[in-house]
């Protein structure tokens, strides 16, 4: 890389440049306790308690993703239950992504630029947050970039050459624990083939055996997602392969927009344009800036395609697109390095950027916590509510246990589908068996319809999801009756409306949705 002259360092500059590791500690040490607060402030979201629940179940993976977090969960559940304290190891694991980023980011743009880059993740809205949730980006993103540090130490020592072997073997290692996390692996991956395609004396690279060795690690850490699939029909592959497929009109360029700007809101407007000048700038720079160029190529396949697909097919979520992102905070750590040492809008924006994440979080948590939004301002949110994800269902537990509707024998909760029963499966604490009504992702898999024959169950969900349950329900039961309604919520609010059935005897099982028709 083309060493740069700039001014002599002054002031807050001087530093971080001197002292850049203990900026990075306390850029650690104080977000992380950000984050417990958030956490502890915070109630479960509908992904966290559905991670929860299925976790309870050791399995070699899972409907939804690869198994990685979900064994995570598992074996951390004895250890700090199975409520927010189970955000305590991905705090812990987003601090390691944090100082892997300035590992990254210091081997290829110098210290200063991993000040910067860390101070960007962590100012990020969408990192922030998922930086204290239990969910499978926080796995999948610490090693991503363990991958991504490995193979750049490889491709540009600093130094002693680094063993081939010793790069492409870790590289498969980390990369296979990324599958094992989220099938985002696989699109960073591309990115790294692009990579080394478009840099002549790069290509060569993928003829050492070291490489394909690597790929075999890779390969063989994530064979309990294949070993799984290959068991269940690839029910997996099938549900995220069919997110992707043309479905409506074409082009649906409002859906594509609605994904444009989540991805604006969700990485931060603050954070997101500058990261898009500094893309910018290195795309422009292209081949010839060759560590600035190996982030973008990481980058870009994933951000692409799920950006490009609300076009045609699902409308996707706006954080499908971050382990692409991710992989540029070393380009916008380097730009703001060099600004810095230039003039002082940076230093401003640090300020600014980080006194806007505090009050927005305030703003946010605050509400979601107490809801004191729809009382100050009811009618902003007369269409609904999205903080009520956030809302945990304990009360509807001490209100089924002063019926006495907990203490009967071989009980069983049926609901409508994987969002509110994951919210009560967390509640109740895995105390019964779970069934979905309908499409159960992996909850269809918990429990052997056949097993449940005889016993009673409780009905439960939410009053406008719950239409039609009753008359779809009765030919699986010898009677079903109603119960009294249930209504909680935020500040003595009634915001979730819950119907109760109560089914007489299980007369044959309930159907899963996933099961393969028989010849």
């Amino acid at each position: 890389m083309t060493s740069i002259a700039f001014p002599k360092d002054k002031g807050w500059v001087a530093g971080v440049t001197a002292t850049p590791r203990r900026a990075v500690a306390a850029l650690i040490v104080g977000f992380a306790l950000f984050r417990l607060i958030l956490a502890a402030t915070l109630g479960l979201g509908v992904d966290e308690s559905y991670g929860i629940g299925v976790s309870h179940d050791l399995k070699l993976s899972y409907f939804d993703y690869p198994p990685l977090t979900y064994w995570l969960i598992h074996f951390f559940i004895p250890l700090l239950g199975d409520g927010r304290a189970l955000r305590l190891p991905f705090i812990a694991l987003f601090a390691g992504t944090s100082w892997m980023l300035y590992l990254l980011t210091r081997h290829l743009f110098g210290s200063a630029a991993g000040v910067w880059a860390v101070l960007a993740l962590n100012l990020s809205a969408f990192f922030t947050l998922v930086g204290s949730w239990v969910v499978t980006d926080g796995p999948l993103i610490f090693c991503l970039m363990a991958a991504a540090y490995t193979i750049a130490r490889g491709l540009f020592p600093a130094g002693a050459a680094v063993s081939p072997w010793w790069t492409w073997l870790v590289a498969g290692f980390w990369f296979g624990l990324a599958g094992l996390s989220k099938y985002h692996a696989a699109l960073i991956a591309v990115g790294l083939l692009f990579y080394l395609a478009s840099m002549r004396p790069r290509w060569r690279i993928v003829l050492h055996p070291a490489v394909w060795v690597g790929a075999a690690v890779a390969l063989a850490v994530i064979s309990p997602v294949i070993v799984w699939n290959a068991e269940h029909h690839w029910v997996s592959f099938a549900f995220q392969g069919g997110r992707a497929l043309a479905n409506g009109s074409f082009p649906k360029i409002g859906q594509f927009l609605v994904n444009i700007g989540g991805q604006f809101l969700w990485i931060g407007p603050w954070v997101f344009v500058p990261m898009v000048v500094a893309a910018y700038y290195a795309l422009r720079r292209g081949r010839a800036d060759e560590r600035a160029w190996y982030c973008v190529c990481l980058a870009l396949p994933t951000i692409l395609l799920f950006t490009l697909v609300p076009l045609w097919g699902d409308r996707g979520l706006p954080h499908w697109q971050m382990p692409g992102w991710l992989m540029l905070f070393p380009v916008l750590g380097e730009h703001l390095a060099r600004e810095a040492r230039l003039r002082p809008r940076p230093r401003r924006w640090a300020v600014g950027s980080a006194v806007t994440l505090v009050a927005v979080a305030f703003l946010i948590v605050g509400h979601a916590a107490t809801g004191y939004g729809r009382l100050l301002a009811p009618a902003v949110f007369a269409k609904g509510d999205p903080t009520l994800e956030a809302l945990e269902w304990a009360p509807l537990r001490d209100e089924l246990q002063r019926r006495g509707l907990l203490d009967k024998p071989n009980l069983f909760i049926i609901s409508d589908g994987p969002i509110d029963i994951a919210k009560i499966d967390q509640a109740l604490h895995d105390a019964l068996p779970m069934q979905v009504f309908g499409a159960s992702q992996q909850y269809a898999f918990r429990y052997d319809p056949k097993s449940l024959l005889g016993r009673d169950a409780l009905i439960v969900g939410q009053r406008n999801r719950m239409i039609g349950i009753r008359s779809a329900l009765t030919p699986y039961f010898a009677s079903i009756e109603e119960l009294p309604p249930f209504a909680f919520g935020r500040s003595g609010m009634k915001e979730i409306e819950v119907r109760i059935l109560y089914g007489h005897v299980l007369r044959k099982p309930l159907p899963s949705p996933y099961e393969k028709p028989a010849n």
